[in-house]
Protein backbone atom coordinates (compact mmCIF):
# COMPACT_ATOMS: atom_id res chain seq x y z
CA UNK A 1 0.00 0.00 0.00
CA UNK A 2 2.84 2.74 0.97
CA UNK A 3 4.56 1.58 -1.89
CA UNK A 4 1.54 2.18 -3.89
CA UNK A 5 0.85 5.24 -2.29
CA UNK A 6 4.48 6.85 -3.20
CA UNK A 7 4.49 5.48 -7.06
CA UNK A 8 1.24 7.39 -7.31
CA UNK A 9 3.05 10.89 -5.95
CA UNK A 10 2.33 11.97 -1.80
CA UNK A 11 1.07 15.29 -2.94
CA UNK A 12 -1.98 13.76 -4.67
CA UNK A 13 -2.16 10.26 -3.19
CA UNK A 14 -2.31 11.57 0.41
CA UNK A 15 -5.04 13.93 0.13
CA UNK A 16 -7.25 10.81 -1.40
CA UNK A 17 -6.39 8.94 1.18
CA UNK A 18 -7.44 11.54 3.84
CA UNK A 19 -10.73 11.87 1.95
CA UNK A 20 -11.26 8.03 1.56
CA UNK A 21 -10.99 7.61 4.95
CA UNK A 22 -13.40 10.91 5.98
CA UNK A 23 -16.27 9.44 3.15
CA UNK A 24 -16.06 6.09 4.81
CA UNK A 25 -16.22 7.70 8.32
CA UNK A 26 -19.40 9.89 7.52
CA UNK A 27 -20.45 6.52 5.33
CA UNK A 28 -20.53 4.49 8.70
CA UNK A 29 -22.04 7.49 10.95
CA UNK A 30 -25.00 7.89 8.88
CA UNK A 31 -25.69 4.21 8.45
CA UNK A 32 -25.85 4.13 12.70
CA UNK A 33 -27.76 7.09 12.12
CA UNK A 34 -30.50 5.90 10.10
CA UNK A 35 -30.71 2.42 12.06
CA UNK A 36 -31.46 4.58 15.05
CA UNK A 37 -34.28 6.37 13.56
CA UNK A 38 -37.41 5.60 15.51
CA UNK A 39 -40.38 3.51 14.45
CA UNK A 40 -43.49 1.57 15.16
CA UNK A 41 -43.60 1.61 18.71
CA UNK A 42 -40.42 3.38 19.54
CA UNK A 43 -41.40 6.08 17.91
CA UNK A 44 -45.35 6.09 19.26
CA UNK A 45 -43.49 5.77 22.89
CA UNK A 46 -41.74 9.10 21.97
CA UNK A 47 -44.59 10.90 21.16
CA UNK A 48 -46.31 9.59 24.14
CA UNK A 49 -44.27 10.34 26.70
CA UNK A 50 -43.89 14.05 25.03
CA UNK A 51 -47.55 14.28 25.10
CA UNK A 52 -47.56 13.88 28.54
CA UNK A 53 -45.54 16.83 29.45
CA UNK A 54 -47.76 19.10 26.67
CA UNK A 55 -51.34 18.01 27.91
CA UNK A 56 -50.18 19.08 31.98
CA UNK A 57 -48.86 22.64 30.33
CA UNK A 58 -45.39 21.32 31.37
CA UNK A 59 -43.20 22.35 28.19
CA UNK A 60 -40.07 22.64 30.09
CA UNK A 61 -40.07 19.00 31.28
CA UNK A 62 -40.41 18.48 27.67
CA UNK A 63 -38.06 20.16 26.53
CA UNK A 64 -35.68 18.37 29.28
CA UNK A 65 -36.93 14.93 27.44
CA UNK A 66 -36.04 15.81 23.79
CA UNK A 67 -32.58 17.01 25.30
CA UNK A 68 -32.07 13.90 26.95
CA UNK A 69 -33.05 11.15 24.43
CA UNK A 70 -31.62 12.18 21.11
CA UNK A 71 -33.09 11.30 17.88
CA UNK A 72 -34.55 12.40 14.69
CA UNK A 73 -38.01 13.26 16.45
CA UNK A 74 -36.76 14.80 19.82
CA UNK A 75 -35.03 17.15 18.10
CA UNK A 76 -37.51 17.51 15.48
CA UNK A 77 -39.41 18.48 18.39
CA UNK A 78 -37.15 20.68 20.33
CA UNK A 79 -37.18 23.09 17.26
CA UNK A 80 -41.08 22.64 16.95
CA UNK A 81 -41.34 23.94 20.72
CA UNK A 82 -38.67 26.75 20.45
CA UNK A 83 -40.77 27.95 16.98
CA UNK A 84 -43.65 27.83 19.28
CA UNK A 85 -42.30 30.22 21.73
CA UNK A 86 -41.90 32.60 19.69
CA UNK A 87 -45.02 32.54 17.60
CA UNK A 88 -46.63 32.74 20.55
CA UNK A 89 -45.15 35.85 21.77
CA UNK A 90 -45.59 37.06 17.79
CA UNK A 91 -49.43 36.95 18.52
CA UNK A 92 -49.56 34.19 15.53
CA UNK A 93 -53.18 32.86 14.98
CA UNK A 94 -53.61 28.94 15.71
CA UNK A 95 -53.61 28.55 11.53
CA UNK A 96 -50.71 30.72 11.16
CA UNK A 97 -48.74 28.62 14.06
CA UNK A 98 -49.74 25.25 12.41
CA UNK A 99 -48.52 26.18 9.43
CA UNK A 100 -45.03 27.50 10.75
CA UNK A 101 -44.56 24.64 13.00
CA UNK A 102 -45.16 21.95 10.19
CA UNK A 103 -42.54 23.97 7.93
CA UNK A 104 -40.15 24.00 10.99
CA UNK A 105 -40.65 19.94 11.92
CA UNK A 106 -39.78 19.50 7.73
CA UNK A 107 -36.87 21.57 7.79
CA UNK A 108 -34.95 20.31 11.12
CA UNK A 109 -35.74 16.67 10.11
CA UNK A 110 -34.50 16.98 6.60
CA UNK A 111 -31.38 18.76 8.68
CA UNK A 112 -30.85 16.17 10.68
CA UNK A 113 -30.88 13.63 8.58
CA UNK A 114 -28.39 14.97 5.89
CA UNK A 115 -25.95 16.32 8.16
CA UNK A 116 -22.66 15.46 6.45
CA UNK A 117 -24.18 13.55 3.13
CA UNK A 118 -23.22 17.02 1.54
CA UNK A 119 -20.17 16.31 2.81
CA UNK A 120 -20.01 12.79 0.93
CA UNK A 121 -21.39 14.94 -1.96
CA UNK A 122 -18.19 16.99 -2.63
CA UNK A 123 -15.73 14.05 -2.02
CA UNK A 124 -17.24 11.91 -4.35
CA UNK A 125 -16.56 15.34 -6.62
CA UNK A 126 -13.34 16.12 -5.22
CA UNK A 127 -11.95 13.15 -5.87
CA UNK A 128 -12.04 12.65 -9.55
CA UNK A 129 -10.29 16.38 -9.37
CA UNK A 130 -7.65 15.33 -7.71
CA UNK A 131 -6.80 11.82 -9.65
CA UNK A 132 -7.28 13.98 -12.71
CA UNK A 133 -4.50 16.36 -11.34
CA UNK A 134 -2.51 13.39 -10.54
CA UNK A 135 -2.58 12.55 -14.73
CA UNK A 136 -1.77 15.76 -15.59
CA UNK A 137 1.61 16.30 -13.11
CA UNK A 138 2.24 12.71 -14.76
CA UNK A 139 1.91 13.75 -17.84
CA UNK A 140 3.95 16.44 -17.79
CA UNK A 141 6.81 14.43 -16.44
CA UNK A 142 6.51 12.22 -18.85
CA UNK A 143 7.06 14.90 -21.49
CA UNK A 144 9.97 16.56 -19.45
CA UNK A 145 11.26 13.19 -19.48
CA UNK A 146 11.02 12.73 -23.25
CA UNK A 147 12.21 16.25 -23.63
CA UNK A 148 15.45 15.68 -21.82
CA UNK A 149 16.63 12.04 -22.99
CA UNK A 150 14.44 11.30 -26.29
CA UNK A 151 11.86 8.43 -26.43
CA UNK A 152 14.60 6.03 -26.86
CA UNK A 153 14.51 4.74 -23.50
CA UNK A 154 10.87 3.69 -22.34
CA UNK A 155 11.97 3.32 -18.52
CA UNK A 156 12.32 7.07 -18.79
CA UNK A 157 8.35 7.89 -19.10
CA UNK A 158 7.22 4.92 -16.89
CA UNK A 159 7.44 6.98 -13.92
CA UNK A 160 5.09 9.41 -15.25
CA UNK A 161 2.34 7.57 -16.89
CA UNK A 162 2.62 4.78 -13.34
CA UNK A 163 1.73 8.49 -11.29
CA UNK A 164 -0.61 9.60 -13.69
CA UNK A 165 -2.75 5.85 -14.09
CA UNK A 166 -2.59 5.31 -10.53
CA UNK A 167 -3.84 8.69 -8.62
CA UNK A 168 -6.78 8.12 -11.58
CA UNK A 169 -7.50 4.96 -10.79
CA UNK A 170 -7.20 6.37 -7.00
CA UNK A 171 -10.06 9.17 -7.42
CA UNK A 172 -12.09 6.61 -9.09
CA UNK A 173 -12.24 4.13 -6.51
CA UNK A 174 -12.61 7.23 -3.73
CA UNK A 175 -15.27 9.04 -5.93
CA UNK A 176 -17.85 5.33 -6.98
CA UNK A 177 -18.39 4.57 -3.45
CA UNK A 178 -19.26 8.21 -1.93
CA UNK A 179 -21.48 9.13 -5.50
CA UNK A 180 -23.35 5.47 -4.54
CA UNK A 181 -23.55 6.38 -0.93
CA UNK A 182 -24.57 10.34 -1.43
CA UNK A 183 -27.51 8.71 -3.61
CA UNK A 184 -28.77 5.98 -1.40
CA UNK A 185 -28.65 8.63 1.58
CA UNK A 186 -31.03 11.12 -0.56
CA UNK A 187 -33.47 8.65 -1.03
CA UNK A 188 -33.35 7.22 2.37
CA UNK A 189 -33.88 10.44 3.66
CA UNK A 190 -37.38 11.17 1.63
CA UNK A 191 -38.36 7.94 2.75
CA UNK A 192 -37.80 8.68 6.24
CA UNK A 193 -39.14 11.98 6.65
CA UNK A 194 -42.52 10.61 4.96
CA UNK A 195 -42.32 8.36 7.52
CA UNK A 196 -41.92 10.44 10.35
CA UNK A 197 -44.19 13.13 9.10
CA UNK A 198 -47.26 11.88 11.06
CA UNK A 199 -45.59 11.94 14.37
CA UNK A 200 -44.74 15.64 14.05
CA UNK A 201 -48.22 16.39 12.68
CA UNK A 202 -49.35 14.83 15.98
CA UNK A 203 -47.45 16.36 18.55
CA UNK A 204 -48.13 20.01 16.53
CA UNK A 205 -51.86 18.99 17.23
CA UNK A 206 -51.03 18.29 20.74
CA UNK A 207 -48.87 21.83 21.51
CA UNK A 208 -51.65 24.10 19.43
CA UNK A 209 -54.57 21.93 21.30
CA UNK A 210 -53.21 21.86 24.96
CA UNK A 211 -50.67 24.68 24.81
CA UNK A 212 -51.06 27.19 22.10
CA UNK A 213 -54.44 28.66 22.47
CA UNK A 214 -54.09 29.38 26.37
CA UNK A 215 -50.24 30.75 25.95
CA UNK A 216 -51.53 32.99 23.25
CA UNK A 217 -54.40 34.77 24.73
CA UNK A 218 -52.27 34.75 28.20
CA UNK A 219 -49.69 37.09 26.05
CA UNK A 220 -52.55 39.25 25.16
CA UNK A 221 -53.65 39.97 28.22
CA UNK A 222 -50.33 40.58 29.55
CA UNK A 223 -50.43 43.77 26.94
CA UNK A 224 -53.81 44.55 27.61
CA UNK A 225 -53.00 45.06 30.95
CA UNK A 226 -49.84 46.13 30.92
CA UNK A 227 -50.70 49.83 31.84
CA UNK A 228 -53.29 48.03 35.02
CA UNK A 229 -56.56 48.63 33.16
CA UNK A 230 -58.55 47.33 30.16
CA UNK A 231 -60.18 50.09 27.62
CA UNK A 232 -63.40 49.49 25.66
CA UNK A 233 -61.11 48.62 22.42
CA UNK A 234 -59.12 46.18 24.45
CA UNK A 235 -62.27 44.14 26.15
CA UNK A 236 -64.01 43.95 22.47
CA UNK A 237 -60.38 42.81 21.23
CA UNK A 238 -60.39 40.19 24.00
CA UNK A 239 -63.71 38.87 23.58
CA UNK A 240 -63.08 38.59 20.36
CA UNK A 241 -60.01 36.34 20.56
CA UNK A 242 -62.03 34.21 23.51
CA UNK A 243 -63.87 33.49 20.90
CA UNK A 244 -61.73 32.67 18.02
CA UNK A 245 -59.49 30.94 20.48
CA UNK A 246 -61.84 28.69 21.77
CA UNK A 247 -61.60 29.89 25.28
CA UNK A 248 -64.43 29.38 27.93
CA UNK A 249 -65.46 32.60 30.38
CA UNK A 250 -64.23 30.11 32.99
CA UNK A 251 -60.92 29.73 31.43
CA UNK A 252 -60.60 33.62 30.42
CA UNK A 253 -61.22 34.60 34.29
CA UNK A 254 -58.64 31.92 35.22
CA UNK A 255 -55.98 33.46 32.71
CA UNK A 256 -56.98 37.17 33.76
CA UNK A 257 -56.05 36.28 37.50
CA UNK A 258 -52.87 34.45 36.19
CA UNK A 259 -51.77 37.78 34.56
CA UNK A 260 -52.95 40.14 37.36
CA UNK A 261 -50.91 38.81 40.26
CA UNK A 262 -47.85 38.11 37.80
CA UNK A 263 -48.04 34.95 36.83
CA UNK A 264 -46.25 32.82 33.99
Amino acid sequence: MLDYIEKGGLWIMLPLVGLSIISLGFILERIWRYLRVPRGKNADKILEDVEKGIRTGDIQTTIAYCKQHKNVLTFAFLHIMERFEFLVREKRSIGEMREELLITGEEFTRAYLEEFVPVIFSISTVSPLLGLLGTILGMIKSFAAISEKGVGDPTVVSKGISEALITTATGLIVAIPSVLAYNFFRRLVEKIGRQLEPYENLFINALLRDLARFRTYKEMLKTAYRDGVLNQDEKVFLQQKRVELNISEAEAAELEREVKQGGT
